[in-house]
């Protein structure tokens, strides 16, 4: 058997591919952006010819990062999007883009469709997502079906991102993960399987869509000579099966056992607490979904776009901070967090409201947007950026306290994803929480939990706790001040009178 396994990120902003060992030691990645696409005003679509080149040519740069012998590489798995449709004609090409998660173009009248066919506690019951969630799948789909009806009559197979990608890469069928069918929102959760309840209702015969794979890793084709030339990877190396990406980040981050948590910070976040039972909150505002490969199952709330909103910032309000990053051969965002330094706690009254593509977490209205409130002729960049950094954070404590009311107990915390590389951020979040924050090894953890799902299938590790136990390790922690966490509770609730003084009057 070889020494390396390789872990694939088809985000949502970019992609990135890590080469890891068996003990989950990081040996070389590459990154490559690609664009979103917004044909109308909330929509938000990528297409296949953007993603597949960045993701095979992201590959290839990988492994030549990591100096490592080529065919040593023993197998390779995808982190995907999840709540991200395709619609697949017969001769296996898209007949339009991707319409990802944060498209938001269902309505309130596919919404109540939905509700008049299932109600909203059976739906709830049956597939752990609440039936108003326009982030889901389903009342896409419900529009797709209204608004595309000659695309609907042409489609072949509902994709998801895992059982697209795993195809061009030499799958020999499409299969999807146990995690991204209940991204979905259209699988019945409990009992791990498609709910055909779900599909009759929508009319999609259940050989439209890929075959659910609940074993983890399942090697599902071997790379093709062809492939081998675009991405780097060796000939006949194993194509597992990985995960949603929230999954992937989590499992990389070691969430096997009840009580547990990982908070994902990234173009998207959660915080993910694993359960022994499909828990159901009673104000419907946590998503339960099979915790993939472990048995188990996690208990989430979500922001639709966390670290998006940073990047929103830097990408409007910080040209000159990018291009003098570029000429110091830093990082943009540790510049703009470094302005922040100076700024009390509270961001002198400035509040940001981090709803770019509505609030879906502790808060539930799709129709809310961003907004920054409490500003004066004498706020500054620096106020406003921290404003920013803070109302992100402030969004993340509302799903912890929404979870903790459901009686699920939350205490030390996990974090992954972009956060987890600005030491300014992780103080911020464990003084907002006022619990502890522990980081990882890596923080490349949607990639390594790709990898390591990769690895039980092919057999480097006999399932995911012996994965877990070998290729996962605490790195470090910041503990909460509570002086600090006492100054953040005040700007805190400045921050919830904001959402409840516009929500229902603006939104």
């Amino acid at each position: 058997m070889g020494k390396y396994l390789v872990g694939i990120d088809a985000g949502t902003t970019g992609c990135k591919t890590c080469v890891f060992d068996f003990d989950g030691n990081l040996i070389g990645s590459d990154y490559r952006e690609y664009p979103c696409y917004y044909p109308a005003p909330g929509y938000v679509e990528q297409k296949s010819e953007d993603m597949l080149p960045a993701l095979f040519a992201c590959c290839k740069q990988a492994i030549a990062n990591s100096g490592v012998d080529r065919n040593e590489i023993v197998a390779m798995g995808l982190s995907s999007q999840g709540s991200t449709i395709g619609l697949i004609g017969e001769d296996g090409t898209l007949l339009r883009d991707f319409v990802i998660w944060q498209d938001l173009r269902a309505t309130q009248e596919d919404v109540d469709e939905i509700s008049k066919t299932i109600d909203p506690e059976e739906y709830y019951a049956i597939t752990g997502a609440q039936s108003g969630n326009v982030i889901f799948s389903l009342p896409k789909l419900m529009w797709l079906k209204k608004n595309e009806p000659e695309n609907w009559a042409k489609t072949k197979l509902f994709s998801t991102h895992q059982d697209y990608f795993l195809k061009e890469f030499g799958a020999d069928g499409y299969y999807t993960d146990l995690s991204s069918a209940s991204r979905e929102a259209t699988a019945d959760v409990d009992n791990h399987s498609w709910s055909r309840r779900v599909h009759d209702m929508l009319g999609i015969r259940e050989e439209q869509r890929a075959v659910l794979v609940t074993e983890p890793g399942k090697i599902v084709g071997h790379i093709k000579q062809e492939i081998a030339e675009k991405t780097g990877l060796p000939v006949g190396c194993n194509i597992c099966m990985g995960a949603h990406d929230q999954n992937c980040c989590h499992f990389g981050g070691g969430l096997l056992d009840e009580g547990e948590a990982v908070m994902v910070i990234g173009t998207f976040g959660a915080c993910f607490v694993a359960a022994d039972k499909p828990i159901r909150d009673p104000q419907k505002r946590l998503i339960v979904k099979g915790n993939h490969g472990v048995g188990n199952w996690t208990i989430e709330a979500t922001s639709v776009t966390a670290a998006s909103s940073f990047r929103w910032y830097r990408d409007v309000f910080c040209d000159l901070e990018k291009a003098a990053a570029k000429l110091q051969k830093d990082d943009a965002y540790n510049l703009i967090t470094g302005q922040m330094e100076s700024v009390p706690i509270g961001a002198k009254g400035v509040t940001f409201l981090p709803f770019l593509q509505g609030a879906s977490g502790g808060r539930q209205n799709y129709n809310a947007r961003g907004t920054m409130l409490g500003m004066s002729l004498g706020t500054t960049k620096q106020d406003i950026a921290r404003a920013v950094l803070e109302g992100i954070c402030y969004e993340m404590y509302d799903i912890v306290r929404s979870e903790e009311a459901a009686g699920i107990v939350v205490n030390t915390i996990r974090l992954t994803g972009g956060a987890a590389k600005s030491p300014f951020w992780c103080q911020m979040l464990a003084d907002v929480m006022g619990k502890t924050i522990q980081l990882l090894q890596t923080s490349e953890t949607g990639c390594l939990g790709a990898a390591l799902y990769a690895g039980v299938g092919s057999g480097v590790y006999s399932d995911c706790r012996e994965a877990v136990g070998r290729a996962v390790q605490i790195s470090g922690e910041y503990r909460p001040d509570p002086e600090k966490f006492e100054a953040y509770q005040e700007a805190f609730q400045r921050w919830c009178q904001a959402y409840d003084a516009l929500n229902g009057r603006f939104y």
